[in-house]
C-alpha cells in the first residue's frame, strides 16, 4: 500500500528527475540547470574566501545589539558547523533557535543542547502550534496542486519563525546552514509566489479559519531581504532582515562526512538511527511528505535539493542517489499519515509543478 515503483529518467550530471519543470533536458539527457549554472556559480563566488566574508559582515558586529544574528539551529551537522564558524570565526553574538513542531528527533535536540552549552550561546527553543502544523501537513498532502510539496511549505514557515525572532529582538542578520541547492530553490521567487497562491485558493475554500493564521505568519516576510551580493552588505543593517544561507559560498563544503569529523571534534555530536534523506537529522514527517510527492509529482524537493549539491561539486551524483532511496522504517509511513488525517490510498494524477 505505501509503496512508490517506478523508473526515473534523471539527468546525467546532478540526478534531477526529468519530470521536474525546471528539467527540460536535452538530446544528452543534460538538464536546463546545468545547462545554466554559471548564473549561480557568480553568487557562490563573490567572496574569493572566508576572510573577506568575515570583513564584509563587520557592519553587522556589536552596535549596542543584544545579538548580531538569528541561528537557525537542526542538530545536524549543516546547521551546527555554520553555528560554530559564525562565533569561533565571525565573532558574532548569535540568538540561537531550534523549532520543535511535535515530529522531531531526541538526538537532534540533543545535539541542540550540547553544543549551545559548549559555546555558551543563548538557545530559544520554539515549540510551537502542533495542531497547525498537522493541519498544514494535510491540506498540502491532501491537494493536487503541482509543486506544492509539504516540505517546502513547512521549510517556510521554520524561516518564517526565525524571521519573526530576528524581528521581535531587533537582530538584523539571520544566516541559516542551507545547502547551496536549498539556497537556488528559494531564489525561485515566480515559482514559490505561484504555488502559494494556488494553496491560498485551496485552504481558503476548504478552512478558512486556518487560512486566517496562515496569512498572518506569511506577513512576516515582508521583513526579509534575501542577500543577492556584496552591496548588500555595504550599508550595514537596515530595517529589514537579510538572510544569507551559510552554505551558499564556494569555499563551504555540505560533505556530510567531514563534517561530522569536525563536529565530533567539537562536541558530542550523534547521529539519528534513521533519517531521510540518508545522514540528514530532519524530522520524522520528511517520511511521508516524501512518499505524497513522489507518489504525486514522480519527485521531491530533495531530488531538486541534491541536484543542486550535485552541481556545485558538494557531492557525487552517486552519493546524492544513494542519500536519497526512500526506503522508510515498517510501519512509519501508516502512523504518521493517521496522526495528520491523510489517506494512504488517496489516489493523485502525477503532475509536475
Amino acid at each position: 500500500m505505501t509503496e512508490v515503483t517506478q523508473d526515473v529518467e534523471r539527468c546525467s550530471i546532478c540526478t534531477l528527475p526529468a519530470v521536474h519543470p525546471l528539467a527540460e533536458l536535452d538530446d544528452q539527457k543534460v538538464c536546463k540547470s546545468c545547462r545554466e549554472k554559471i548564473v549561480q556559480e557568480k553568487k557562490q563566488n563573490v567572496f574569493k574566501n572566508e576572510e573577506e566574508l568575515i570583513a564584509a559582515l563587520a557592519p553587522f558586529k556589536g552596535s549596542g545589539r543584544k545579538y548580531d544574528v538569528v541561528v537557525p539551529l537542526s542538530g545536524g551537522v549543516d546547521s551546527s558547523f555554520a553555528l560554530i564558524r559564525i562565533v569561533e570565526k565571525f565573532g558574532l553574538k548569535p540568538l540561537v533557535f531550534h523549532n520543535d513542531h511535535g515530529f522531531e528527533d531526541s538526538v537532534a535536540t540533543d545535539n541542540v543542547r550540547k553544543l549551545c552549552a559548549s559555546l555558551d550561546v543563548d538557545l530559544l527553543l520554539w515549540q510551537h502550534d502542533f495542531n497547525f502544523m498537522k493541519t498544514l501537513w494535510r491540506h498540502l498532502n491532501t491537494s493536487n496542486i503541482p509543486g506544492a510539496s509539504a516540505c517546502y511549505l513547512c521549510a517556510n514557515v521554520i524561516y518564517m519563525n526565525a524571521l519573526e525572532l530576528a524581528n521581535a529582538f531587533d537582530v538584523p542578520l539571520l544566516i541559516n546552514g542551507y545547502s547551496k541547492g536549498q539556497a537556488e530553490i528559494i531564489e525561485q521567487k515566480k515559482r514559490g509566489t505561484d504555488i502559494l497562491a494556488q494553496y491560498l485558493q485551496y485552504i481558503s475554500k476548504n478552512d478558512p479559519e486556518f487560512t486566517e493564521e496562515f496569512m498572518r505568519r506569511y506577513k512576516i516576510l515582508g521583513k526579509q531581504r534575501i542577500f543577492a551580493g556584496v552591496e548588500d552588505l555595504e550599508g550595514g543593517p537596515t530595517e529589514q532582515v537579510l538572510t544569507i544561507p551559510f552554505f551558499l559560498f564556494s569555499f563551504y563544503k555540505t560533505d556530510k562526512a567531514t563534517l561530522q569529523e569536525e563536529c565530533r571534534k567539537r562536541f558530542d555530536w550523534q547521529p539519528m538511527k534513521t533519517s531521510y534523506p540518508a545522514r540528514t537529522t530532519n524530522c520524522e514527517m520528511i517520511w511521508l511528505n516524501t512518499y505524497v510527492d513522489n507518489k504525486k509529482f514522480g519527485y521531491s524537493v530533495y531530488d531538486e535539493e541534491y541536484a543542486g549539491m550535485v552541481r556545485s561539486g558538494d557531492m557525487t551524483a552517486d552519493q546524492a542517489l544513494k542519500d536519497l532511496e526512500h526506503t522508510p522504517p515498517e510501519g512509519l509511513l501508516e502512523r504518521l499519515a493517521d496522526e495528520i488525517g491523510y489517506d494512504l490510498n488517496q489516489k493523485h494524477s502525477q503532475k509536475a509543478g
